[in-house]
């Protein structure tokens, strides 16, 4: 995959759905530092120097969106198990945490936009960038994990390895799209949880889920079984 490298810029998503406007597509936008990093829902994402922020675009038709959804925190789990000796999981729908001190603290996330025939996955993980104040007691970077400063650049190498070498055995059928749901329940943290979610009207859902699969989390609420296609969960134990 063409990776386009920047120094600065407001929003490796914006940047690169400019891009994919006038037909570009299969291609990483990677910058050092990000003005405008955004989360899920227009959230603010801290993008400071020292950690990996990039995007990709991929062609949906190509590819399955819901397939990739939970492709891409599969593939970021399995290259920094190579970094740290400590557990790590996805907490629904994409955030990745990794386990200190009996807590679960987040490394990285994910956004992913559904555009036309293409789609934006933006990725940001906390490698050498100090964690802001404000969110200490959430976040966590894989330099303060480990001690030591980790190369932002092998671990995107890493990534786009596993990751170009899972679609490729989807396209030759070597693997089907169910073996990518049972690995992310496998690394699912969320699964067997009391939860909150919060849906994108602000209503909020409160229950214990039971699965998840390509449509989002199975939820036992106090009016049933609940299919909820995506939110921003909490867990509540």
């Amino acid at each position: 995959m063409e990776i386009i490298h920047l120094s600065e810029i407001n929003s490796t998503n914006d940047y690169a759905k400019e891009l994919a406007k006038e037909g570009k597509r299969n291609f990483v936008v990677l910058s050092d530092k990000q003005n405008n990093g955004k989360g899920r829902w227009g959230r603010v994402w801290y993008s400071d120097e020292g950690g990996l922020y990039f995007s990709m675009v991929l062609d949906s038709k190509i590819y399955n969106p819901k397939v990739i959804n939970l492709l891409v925190p599969i593939c970021i789990i399995e290259v920094l198990k190579n970094y740290v000796d400590k557990e790590l999981g996805i907490k629904f729908p994409n955030d990745i945490m990794v386990k200190v001190n009996n807590n679960y603290k987040k490394l990285g996330g994910i956004l992913t936009e559904l555009i036309d025939d293409y789609m934006v996955i933006g990725i940001g993980i906390n490698v050498n960038n100090k964690i802001r104040d404000e969110i200490r007691e959430i976040a966590i970077s894989l330099k303060e994990i480990t001690g030591k400063e980790i190369d932002k650049v092998e671990i995107l190498s890493n990534f786009l390895k596993i990751f170009e070498n899972y679609l490729e055995k989807l396209k030759n059928k070597e693997i089907d799209d169910y073996e990518i749901l049972k690995k992310y329940k496998k690394y699912s943290i969320t699964i067997g949880k009391q939860v909150k979610i919060l849906l994108s009207n602000n209503e909020v859902v409160t229950g214990k889920v039971y699965d998840i699969d390509f449509d989002g989390v199975v939820l036992g609420t106090e009016e049933g079984i609940e299919k909820i296609p995506s939110g921003i969960c909490i867990h509540v134990r």
